[in-house]
């Protein structure tokens, strides 16, 4: 059976289909308050550092609340924690728009991304740790990859229409349309069942500090786990820092409208749906190693040409090819999720996600501080450094040291 065909019968299992379509939904909003929130920000402050500042705010939660994250994630329903987080969304978007609607301005927009990072900081680990509580170990990749395609479908559709949004209403009306988005995910939700000893784990009567270092121990334990994480955060890294640098290359260097910008963004979203039909079928058959190590070096190659682009449709296909290298992002999950114990998934994907959280602040506030002093062209060298050591821990990993030893016990 093809990988293609092997996903198309995940869907036919009723709550696999019900998650996929909420993911889908759920990162049109996504898409579009991240579209939204960017190009207003750069359109009151067309600099760098602004934007970073805004993405500074959205990352924050991860670090801070990544202690109490990986417990609650470990110990409660993973289906709830998912469903209370978009429903924390939409009461979120409503605030805004009314605030936003009587004091516009930045202040209030970081606001907005303290509150949605908070959310994104519980919903990323509950809903990678429900994909594996969904469906048996044999089909943990298909899994992985049908939600990451139904991710990248919804900032395909989220960006353009955002951008759309942008040009013919003001922000507030935006945001009341992306909770709406929002309240439509959360529905879907409903009836999903997973399996019976689903989010069981030795969390109860462990304190939220305890978890969080037993993650983080877990982690630090196996070399070839924490490897895997590290290939995982740069990934995230890559993509997180792409966000906050297209936006002023966008407006600054090419001269771009919104609706031109959601298109590159969307480009990129296309090019990951493409690649995550082909990566992870080839990692299926060739491996993880020659998959993730061919991906991560064509991006970085793509990286380099895109900081001297001069046109939008250069723009636009430069971004669908790094797209396609994001797409490693199944790939690396799945690997690193078959050498953690199901038990310890909320709690070390916390504490591997509150590491991508620094080096993500470290990036941001970096590119902020240097903005006056380098263009944003060399800005790129930054995501070029991220793929490229991606690259050489793959290499690492897969054909230099290829430890093929079992997972710890929690």
């Amino acid at each position: 059976m093809s990988h293609l065909a092997r996903r198309l019968e995940l869907l036919k299992i009723p709550s696999v289909r019900r998650v996929v379509l909420s993911c889908l939904l759920a990162n049109i909003g996504a898409g579009m308050i991240l579209l939204a929130m960017s190009w207003t920000v750069v359109g009151q402050q067309a600099s760098v550092s602004a934007l970073a500042w805004l993405m500074t705010c959205y990352w924050i939660p991860s670090l801070i609340f990544a202690p109490a994250i990986g417990a609650w994630v470990d110990r409660y329903d993973r289906r709830y924690v998912v469903m209370i987080t978009k429903a924390v969304r939409i009461v979120v978007l409503l605030v805004a728009a009314a605030i936003y609607a009587r004091y516009p301005g930045v202040p209030a927009l970081l606001v907005l991304g303290f509150c949605m990072g908070t959310c994104a900081a519980l919903y990323t680990p509950a809903l990678l740790a429900m994909v594996r509580d969904l469906v048996p170990a044999k089909h943990l990749l298909d899994a992985n990859a049908a939600v990451d395609v139904a991710f990248e479908i919804g900032f395909i559709i989220g960006m353009p229409v955002s951008g759309a949004l942008l040009m013919l209403a003001p922000l507030p009306v935006v945001l009341v349309v992306t909770a709406g988005i929002f309240g439509l995910a959360l529905m879907c939700l409903i009836g999903v069942r997973l399996g019976d000893d689903a989010g069981i784990s030795p969390t109860r009567d462990v304190t939220r500090h305890a978890a969080f270092v037993q993650g983080l121990r877990y982690l630090l334990s196996h070399r070839r786990l924490l490897l895997m994480y590290s290939v995982q955060a740069l990934m995230y890294v890559t993509l997180m820092t792409t966000s906050i640098l297209l936006a002023p290359f966008a407006k600054v260097v090419l001269n771009l409208s919104a609706g031109e910008f959601g298109a590159i963004e969307a480009a990129l979203s296309l090019g990951v749906v493409v690649g995550a039909s082909i990566l992870p079928a080839s990692a299926q058959r060739w491996g993880y190693g020659p998959a993730l190590v061919m991906a991560t070096l064509a991006m970085t190659i793509c990286f380099a040409l895109f900081a001297m682009a001069e046109s939008f449709v250069s723009a636009l296909l430069l971004y669908f090819l790094i797209g396609g290298g994001l797409a490693t992002w199944p790939v690396v999950t799945t690997a690193a999720q078959e050498l953690t114990d199901p038990a310890m998934q909320g709690r070390v994907q916390a504490a591997g996600n509150a590491a991508s959280s620094v080096l993500i602040l470290a990036t941001y506030l970096l590119l902020g501080a240097a903005a006056p002093y380098i263009s944003i062209r060399w800005s790129y060298v930054s995501v070029m450094a991220f793929s490229a050591t991606a690259c050489l821990m793959a290499c690492w990993i897969y054909f230099v040291s290829p430890d093929r030893a079992e997972r710890p016990d929690p």
